[in-house]
């Protein structure tokens, strides 16, 4: 991807994405980035990865909302602690939610029967209030 600052062509491309990390050429430098060092990569799919945009700042990657500076590309932290647990949620959270998302489009055989069973007695039943306790006073 590409952006513009200043005049300047500023470009990014994964270059190529192993087990343990991914390669990414940055303005024509290439810098390795080790899952290990930046775990929140490991929780994206390739095509979270491969989606990255360029800035002067660094490097976006907005399908799984992933920035990094230019700073930590130079010089990464020596410690995984800096990772935020916050961002570790949200990651699972989208996670069960596409898994979720994945299992309600599901089709099978038992799914349609079921479905036809369901629409030949008049479709999903209607929800029904609760009967309002009445309260006596003395």
């Amino acid at each position: 991807m590409n952006a513009s600052e200043n005049g300047m062509n500023v470009t990014a491309e994964v270059v190529r994405v192993d087990r343990d990390g991914m390669t990414v050429n940055y303005c024509g430098k290439e810098y390795r980035i080790d899952f290990d060092r930046y775990p929140y990569f490991r929780y994206c799919v390739l095509d979270e990865l491969y989606h990255v945009e360029a800035s002067a700042a660094g490097l976006h990657w907005p399908d799984a909302d992933i920035d990094l500076e230019l700073a930590y590309l130079e010089q990464p932290p020596a410690d995984r602690s800096a990772v935020s647990l916050e961002w570790f949620k949200a990651q699972r959270r989208r996670a069960l939610s596409r898994l979720g998302s994945a299992g309600g489009r599901a089709v099978s055989v038992r799914k349609a029967a079921a479905a036809r069973n369901n629409g030949k007695k008049g479709g999903r039943p209607r929800k029904t209030a609760a009967p309002k306790k009445e309260t006596v006073t003395i």
